[in-house]
């Protein structure tokens, strides 16, 4: 069992399903109702990007790659890029029967993300944008149809934006001595050890408390404070999250953890 997760785990699988289900903790959270169709989409384009993202990582790659999950990218290239076209084309036809407002922001998100593929390695701080396609993404589907009704959810987008950016900057903080060895830019490699462990206590330090402050109005805050929990452990236990990339596995896991909000 433990070799298939970490298997779905290597495709990205697990951060898919993620991805949904945090979506439908939104939908509920903001009293919109969704589609199959578009959370199916959602899934597929979730996925898409990040194999993408892991593929365009490792073409210039002259040797193996040091982490498990790029060496799984550059092993299996070809069937992956073909697995990728095979599922925009599904996404596509999902598009056709998803609320008409859903899909035209989806059609004006979908440039940006093509210039995010294409000019990666050149942004300066590429884990900012990551986190912000994600975001968008996940609430995209839960969306009120009007503007103002929005607005009591922009504290739970928020949280949702502290929470996959303090995600993706502890990963790349794990990943530091790999992305070193295979000249990969990072938050972590342009500023260093010391400076990303400061950000990442002020990032978690100040996520932490926001989420007991939204959970002392709202009983569906506690759902991010067990988020915020979850990676101030892989922070603290770092020794132990580290061997094996367990941090990937446990770390994806915490977009889990929404489904307590859906029970």
């Amino acid at each position: 069992m433990q070799r298939l997760y970490r298997i779905v785990n290597l495709l990205s699988i697990d951060v898919a399903v993620g991805a949904i289900l945090t979506s439908l903790f939104f939908a509920r959270l903001m009293h919109t109702p969704v589609r199959v169709y578009g959370l199916a989409a959602l899934g597929l384009t979730v996925w898409i990007i990040y194999t993408a993202d892991r593929l365009i990582d490792v073409q210039h790659l002259q040797k193996p790659a040091t982490s498990n999950r790029h060496r799984f990218h550059q092993q299996h290239a070809v069937g992956l890029w073909m697995a990728v076209a095979f599922a925009l084309v599904v996404v596509c036809g999902l598009v056709a029967f998803v609320y008409q407002p859903i899909r035209m922001r989806g059609f004006l998100l979908a440039p940006f993300i093509c210039l995010y593929l294409l000019f990666q390695k050149r942004l300066p701080v590429k884990e900012f944008a990551v986190a912000l396609f994600y975001t968008i993404g996940i609430v995209l589907p839960a969306l009120p149809e009007r503007w103002e009704l929005l607005l009591p959810g922009t504290v739970w987008i928020v949280q949702l934006f502290l929470v996959a950016l303090a995600n993706i900057v502890l990963f790349a903080w794990f990943e530091l001595d790999l992305d070193f060895k295979m000249g990969q830019a990072s938050l972590a490699t342009r500023i260093g050890n010391s400076a990303v462990r400061r950000l990442l206590s002020t990032l978690l330090a100040v996520g932490l408390v926001l989420s007991f402050i939204v959970a002392f109005f709202y009983s569906a805050g506690w759902v991010f404070t067990a988020m915020w929990l979850g990676l101030i452990g892989l922070f603290t236990f770092r020794s132990y999250f580290a061997k094996h990339e367990r941090y990937r596995l446990w770390g994806d896991a915490i977009f889990y953890l929404p489904l307590i909000g859906l029970l």
